[in-house]
């Protein structure tokens, strides 16, 4: 039987071009963040600076703070930049999770082990941003089962930025050959976590969000009696097995 868990390092060459773009979102959110927090500052100086002084030299309240739209302005702009800023930061964190697709290379793999003592075993391999292998086991409790990951695609407009299309492993469903019942015919357990907040939050949000895409993709139902190993590539919105 091969091994795809090694072969699939070989093709990790080809994402390095991907991860290198990976710290244009930190760079581009610690300037926000800078800019943001200097802003505020000098604000805050300035305002300083325009309090009246009376004749005992004693500071008094600065005068139509409330009404100057300039002062508003700028702090408004300086809290956007800072909130842009802390989103910017959360969406990287959440791509770590994630790994590039990129064309002929694959998402990960599954192999399914028949052990001599126990129930068979299907081991799922994928990988995260950084082309880090992450390795699962799970008990095969029944005679088939799909796979369910998250893709997401950002506008080419955004590839500037290390946003490529990205995907993630996030749930594995057992079916039985015979359902027991119809309230109780498959069985579920989450990869790697299961969804991400970033998934989530894009689709309930995808309305207010025309620069990216956000779909579920899976497999067709795959044998899960018979031991094999094979890759898993995206294709046409599923996730195919070969």
């Amino acid at each position: 039987m091969s091994t795809p868990g090694v072969e699939i390092r070989v093709e990790t060459s080809t994402r390095k071009a991907c991860v290198l773009s990976e710290a244009i979102l930190p760079v581009i959110a610690s300037a926000f963040f800078l800019v943001g927090v200097s802003i505020l500052v000098f604000l805050i100086l300035n305002i300083f600076r325009a309090m009246k002084v009376d004749s005992r030299g004693r500071r008094r309240t600065f005068p139509r703070l409330v009404v100057d739209l300039r002062r508003a302005f700028v702090l408004l702009t300086a809290l956007l930049l800072i909130g842009t800023a802390n989103t910017t930061f959360w969406v990287n964190s959440q791509l770590r999770l994630y790994s590039p697709v990129v064309p002929g290379v694959p998402v990960g793999t599954i192999s399914v082990f028949n052990l001599k003592t126990g129930s068979p075993r299907l081991v799922c391999t994928s990988l995260d941003r950084q082309g880090r292998e992450a390795l699962e086991v799970f008990p095969v409790r029944d005679a088939a089962f799909t796979l369910e990951g998250e893709r997401i695609q950002w506008a080419p407009s955004l590839k500037f930025l290390g946003l490529d299309d990205h995907f993630k492993l996030s749930r594995i469903e057992f079916f039985p050959k015979t359902p027991v019942d119809s309230g109780h015919s498959s069985f579920a357990v989450d990869v790697r976590q299961g969804s991400s907040d970033l998934f989530r939050w894009a689709r309930d949000h995808k309305k207010w969000l025309p620069f990216v895409q956000i779909n579920s993709v899976r497999t067709p139902r795959n044998d899960a009696t018979k031991e094999y190993s094979r890759y898993l590539y995206l294709d046409s919105g599923l996730i195919v097995v070969r």
